[in-house]
């Protein structure tokens, strides 16, 4: 195959082709190490290792980032993007009895976790011990006249003066008058440079974009035809209005909150066998879905999502909007999770770091420290309802029976009480005479505060947000910071138009019809050569910006394409990570915080764990091996072929099963040359795959004795029951056995070396094989666990495990086909509270392929072993057809 997809498909296996697209590609930056490392130090560590105490223990500092790099008398303690062999993370780990910090106790393993993500991350530090103190007063960000900066003044409507001085570019016709304006500056900016825009796509390309925009599915080749084949001269305002009525409009957008929202299943990291699910955190996302189809005005959705408890109208679902506020990460330390709430509500809204003001004013932006007191004290005093089964709610939030007023946190410490903050609205955007928040909690006024029609971020933050989703780049490169570090864009006008008009009613589908009918949403992909030189990053937007599907448009597209697609609107989240196809639209899949599948992160999902400014793309070998081998992928070309002959059935012709292939996959007809390609390809005989096995039957479920550090006399369990192996019909076990059992992602041992759980990989093929994975035991009470992985016998790793979460990585080369790794738990001394989490992956390349096993994927109860079978040529074709650059790619 020279061309077509088959050919294409080739090329795509060995690396998805990603386009340049915008990106916060750093998930760790200045303000996560304000958020989270800082304010971590300060408690912990500069009492001994600070300047401002007097004290440098070992000769070292910890509170500039000069001293930091330095290090004491023992070196540099941080080695940036290393982890592993920085000192700070050893002397935290307190696996060395002659280095452990802090010397008051252990800090907690999500604390720890912190601190190897900022380090992995690059180290970023923003103190400066070098600057004086002159230096530091004349720069600081609070002197300065928040006027000045563009994005802190109210944006204007387009006026004839913003015209004036742009070069005659539009042609003198009838199409001139039914220009946008904002398409008008965009041309005159970009005559400047002697630019012009790329011509307007083919209604075939226009509708594509419009359905995945709008829907997140691939348009049918019935769609586009009907579309093309409409000689009305408003076929266009037509389609786009029967999509934008239509539910999927809601699903779609939705998923996009939802990433502004840190949306997730469950808390998070949990201790002491507390339930992590967030049992109605689905609530949240149905409500959205209902409010995006109704065209809720955004400033009331901004009310509800704050003040539910107190906008919603009885027997309503508005009550379930904030979950905005509680469906974030829950974490150990109540003032943490304050400190997200606070995060979500400005970087979300406003576009503000005010996180970075909790132990010092902002370096960069007009946010003093009592700002963030002032809502900490707002979000502290909300709190759940008293009885949760009686409120509109189990998501909501409700006013403190008699609010209490916090001072401020000198420097984050808890210990040292500074002034009392009050609850009202950010100091620089706000009137001197303004009076603080009376009204309870003060949330609903802050709302109120938030969708001011004077407030100048609201509006902006949000139509960036959607130029993004449509356009594919935001115009403001920094969705979720439009402070004073960040430069107006090249079409700032067009922000502020487009930012003025939606606050007139804040109508989403509005400002989402008017964008569609720009002609910059309706130009080609193809930059000029001129563009490519002069325009490199076309911040001018003379072209359009060449996407690939995400996450949830490519699985949605791949069960759609296999008319596998369930339509369902709403209700609770599902498992989609099994071998087989699971029918429900990504949006409604269960995301685990604390254990995101390695599925997720494969496509580059947002992380669950904080707000995300926006997703970012990367080309890895896991994406073209997952859609080359995973069970699911077969699946969905089974069924695809199926549905193919069905739509073809009484032609026994195979070019009628490849042409209905097409019309499924990629939405049109093969062109002859493409059709002769793939009829020659379904002829030929299918290569056997000696290689074709089922994961499930690599694993197996057992106890065993331990001794002389092996494992020996390893027995199967017997009973599949409540979905986990468990040792008899009775659980726990009344003889010795007590609670041994597995479940897909952990289990529980029995007592001492007479009673380890196993559970049993068995290679199928000889190569080198890659283990890596994390044992979590969620408990802190009581002695532990042990964890070991072994290789034939030979220990790989093993950590004795208290409470928190250890991971492994390790390689081992030249395994055969039979050999067998065990993944071990022990208990201590005593069996209480030693349930355990335990998720693996084993990649192993053999001579012809790679192949990749999970402990979760593969997990089963009994079943028939049976060998997977190959496909035929027709499911393979339709896996070349999914693998396509044209199915990945919107134009």
């Amino acid at each position: 195959m020279q061309s077509g997809p088959l050919g294409r498909a080739i090329v795509l296996a060995c690396a998805l082709i990603a386009p340049p697209t915008w990106a916060e590609t750093a998930a760790v930056d200045e303000a996560y190490f304000e958020t989270h490392v800082r304010p971590l130090l300060i408690e912990h560590c500069y009492e001994c290792h600070s300047q401002s105490a007097g004290e440098s223990m070992g000769d070292l500092h910890l509170d500039t980032a000069a001293a930091m790099a330095s290090g004491g008398v023992s070196g540099p303690v941080v080695i940036p993007g290393n982890a592993a062999e920085s000192l700070l993370i050893k002397a935290m780990l307190y696996a060395d009895a002659d280095l452990q910090m802090p010397p008051e106790g252990k800090l907690a393993d999500e604390q720890i976790e912190r601190l190897r993500t900022w380090i992995d991350g690059g180290a970023p530090d923003p103190r400066d011990e070098d600057m004086s103190e002159a230096q530091q007063m004349a720069s600081k960000p609070l002197d300065r006249d928040p006027s000045t900066h563009w994005a802190f003044v109210p944006p204007q409507r387009l006026s004839g003066d913003d015209f004036d001085s742009l070069p005659d570019v539009l042609p003198s016709n009838a199409d001139a008058a039914d220009a946008d304006p904002i398409d008008e500056i965009a041309r005159g900016q970009a005559a400047v440079k002697h630019l012009s825009p790329a011509p307007a796509v083919n209604r075939a390309t226009l509708h594509r974009r419009w359905s995945d925009d709008l829907h997140g599915l691939p348009v049918s080749s019935a769609q586009i035809a009907s579309f093309e084949s409409d000689s009305r001269p408003d076929a266009e305002t037509r389609r786009i209005d029967r999509m934008l009525a239509d539910p999927r409009f809601g699903e779609r957008f939705t998923r996009h909150w939802l990433d502004v929202a840190r949306y997730a299943d469950t808390i998070g990291y949990a201790v002491g066998g507390k339930d992590r699910n967030l049992k109605y955190a689905y609530r949240y996302r149905d409500w959205l879905i209902s409010a995006f189809c109704e065209d809720m005005p955004y400033d009331e959705m901004i009310r509800h999502q704050l003040a539910g408890d107190q906008t919603a109208e009885p027997g309503s679902m508005d009550a379930d909007a904030m979950g905005f506020l509680t469906v974030g990460r829950q974490f150990l330390r109540h003032d943490d999770t304050i400190d997200d709430r606070i995060d979500v509500v400005t970087r979300g809204l406003l576009g503000l770091t005010v996180s970075c003001a909790r132990c010092h004013d902002h370096k960069f932006d007009p946010i003093p420290t009592i700002d963030y007191y002032s809502l900490y004290n707002v979000l502290e005093n909300s709190v759940p309802p008293a009885d949760l089964e009686t409120a509109a709610s189990p998501l909501m939030l409700v006013d403190r029976p008699k609010v209490r007023d916090f001072r401020v946190f000198v420097r984050g410490d808890r210990s040292r009480q500074g002034e009392i903050a009050p609850r009202r609205y950010l100091t620089a955007f706000r009137k001197p005479e303004t009076a603080q928040f009376k009204s309870g909690s003060g949330r609903l006024e802050l709302a109120e505060a938030i969708v001011d029609p004077a407030n100048p971020l609201t509006a902006r933050v949000m139509v960036n947000r959607i130029w993004e989703h449509l356009l594919g780049h935001p115009l403001v490169d920094s969705p979720s910071d439009f402070g004073y570090r960040t430069p107006a864009p090249p079409l700032q006008s067009v922000l502020d138009e487009l930012a003025a008009d939606f606050a007139s009613d804040w109508s989403i589908k509005r400002l989402v019809r008017r964008i569609l009918h720009t002609r910059i949403y309706h130009q080609a992909a193809t930059p000029s050569e001129l563009a490519r030189v002069s325009d490199p990053e076309n911040a001018l937007w003379t072209h359009a910006r060449r996407s690939r599907l995400d996450f949830e448009s490519m699985r949605d597209g791949l069960l759609m394409g296999c008319g596998y697609l369930d339509n369902r609107i709403g209700g609770p989240a599902v498992e989609i990570t099994q071998p087989d196809l699971v029918p429900r639209r990504t949006l409604y899949a269960r995301i685990d915080r604390q254990n995101l599948p390695g599925l997720f992160r494969t496509f580059d999902f947002a992380s669950p764990d904080m707000h995300s400014p926006g997703r970012y793309y990367t080309t890895v070998p896991q994406q073209p091996l997952f859609l080359l081998n995973h069970p699911q992928i077969s699946h969905a070309a089974q069924l695809a072929v199926e549905l193919a002959r069905q739509d073809a059935a009484g032609d026994p012709d195979d070019a009628a099963v490849i042409e209905s292939l097409f019309r499924q996959v990629l939405g049109r007809e093969p062109p002859p040359a493409e059709l002769a390609d793939a009829v020659r390809f379904v002829s030929s005989p299918p290569a056997d795959n000696p290689n074709a096995i089922d994961p499930r039957s690599t694993w197996q479920y057992g106890t065993a004795m331990w001794a002389d550090d092996q494992v020996t006399q390893f027995t199967p369990l017997k009973v599949f029951k409540d979905d986990r192996w468990q040792f008899e019909e009775t659980f726990p076990s009344p003889g010795p056995m007590s609670y041994a059992s597995l479940s897909r992602d952990g289990g529980h041992p029995a007592h001492g070396d007479a009673g380890i759980i196993v559970r049993r990989w068995t290679s199928p093929a000889n190569g080198k094989l890659t283990l890596n994975g994390a044992v979590t035991r969620p408990s802190d009470q009581d002695d532990g666990i042990i964890a070991t992985v072994q290789v034939n016998g030979q220990t790989e790793w093993q950590a004795s495990i208290a409470s928190g979460t250890q991971r492994y990585n390790a390689r081992r080369n030249d395994v055969q086909q039979g050999d067998v790794v065990d993944f071990i738990v022990h208990s201590g001394e005593g069996l209480s509270f030693d349930s355990f989490q335990w998720r693996g992956k084993l990649l192993l390349q053999s001579p012809t392929e790679m192949l990749q096993f999970s402990s979760t994927d593969g997990f089963s109860g009994p079943f028939a072993p049976e060998r997977a079978v190959s496909l035929d040529r027709f499911e393979q074709l339709a896996q070349v057809l999914f693998l396509s650059n044209e199915f990945f790619f919107v134009d």
